[in-house]
């Protein structure tokens, strides 16, 4: 009977638990990047064989350096295997290395990605509703017009009860022609009127020039009801309910990267994308925020993380992942790697070679 080899044996059981954690951060990164496109078996399946691959390429990689092993009799002989190997490990250990990372960023960084994008959306949703810019515009200008008629006849009152120069004269007649430009109108005039009727003719042009101010005042809520009918008001209640709602569960709801969770709150983000992209016109965005709603294929912040590439991409360009320990989640993929890496080559190398 063979005496049982232990070190090989804790060399296969500790290569199995490092290949079980980097084939299901793998599996899992592949899942949620291709879904509804490949399956979870299929992802598993891809990540133990690139696993396994990359693990004979780094022993191939090993065995070029032991000038016990013969390489006389194998194509392109030691130079030629280390190439191969090389090549083989790089390109197998890179889809490992990039999922893995990107399932551990993810799980570490979503929730945090998803309240900021919900937030910022829910903002511009509220905004929208509460006091967009097309409205800001229409009831600053019907303000400000009825601030300066109120301050006009202000100085007409002074004019006529000015000491030693009283009732209306060419300043009058000037403030009365200022007030004709600002309300777009002409306003009837009393032809010469005696010093008793100074105050008539005031009360008479100031009754004039509010009526003119009501009727712009309905000119304008017509404006801002109309720009409520294209914004599609009950569209946008409707939005502002669900991103509510998908704040919610995902601040009082959400333990890991609960997926359904994830995929309902994604679902209400590209729906809020979309409407803050169709009524871009009426937003007073931020920062860059046009730019990230409005432009071609925009998706939100957080499903830009279910991609591996997108991932990355963000890592190297921007600050998105910052406080979130990019560079040691990095490191641990690469140690938990390599680590089953060496213990592959432990327990399954020969004397002769594998």
């Amino acid at each position: 009977m063979r005496n049982l080899d232990f070190k090989r044996i804790i060399c296969v059981l500790a290569f199995l638990g490092l290949a079980g954690f980097s084939c299901f951060w793998t599996a899992e990164s592949l899942f949620i990047w291709l879904q509804p496109h490949m399956s979870i078996y299929a992802a598993w399946f891809i990540a133990i064989a690139f696993f396994l691959m990359a693990s004979v390429c780094f022993s191939k990689v090993l065995q070029t350096f032991d000038k016990n092993v013969y390489f006389g009799d194998r194509a392109f002989g030691r130079g030629g295997q280390f190439s191969i190997g090389l090549v083989g490990f790089l390109i197998f250990w890179s889809v490992s290395l990039a999922t893995n990372t990107h399932t551990l960023i993810y799980r570490t960084a979503i929730k945090d990605v998803l309240n900021t994008d919900l937030n910022r959306t829910l903002g511009y949703l509220q905004g929208l509703k509460d006091n967009n810019l097309a409205i800001k515009e229409i009831k600053d200008g019907y303000e400000l017009k009825r601030n300066i008629v109120n301050g006009l006849f202000i100085n007409l009152n002074s004019e006529i009860n000015s000491p030693g120069n009283e009732g209306i004269g060419p300043k009058f007649k000037k403030l009365v022609q200022d007030l004709n430009n600002v309300l777009g109108v002409t306003i009837q005039q009393i032809d010469n009127p005696t010093q008793a009727q100074w105050n008539t003719a005031i009360d008479f042009y100031r009754k004039q020039a509010y009526n003119h101010l009501a009727e712009q005042e309905s000119d304008c809520e017509k404006k801002i009801n109309e720009i409520r009918r294209a914004m599609n008001a009950d569209e946008l209640n409707k939005l502002l309910v669900n991103m509510k709602t998908a704040l919610s569960d995902v601040n009082d709801k959400m333990q890991g990267a609960n997926q359904d969770i994830i995929n309902a709150a994604l679902g209400d983000l590209s729906a809020g994308y979309s409407y803050i992209a169709t009524n871009s016109r009426y937003i007073d965005f931020k920062d860059n925020d046009k730019y990230r709603y409005t432009r071609e294929g925009a998706i939100p912040e957080a499903k830009e993380m279910l991609a591996v590439d997108q991932v990355w991409k963000d890592y190297l360009t921007t600050n998105k992942y910052d406080g979130h320990g990019f560079i040691w989640l990095l490191l641990i993929s690469i140690l938990v790697d390599l680590s089953g890496f060496i213990f592959f080559n432990m327990a399954f190398q020969k004397s002769d070679g594998i």
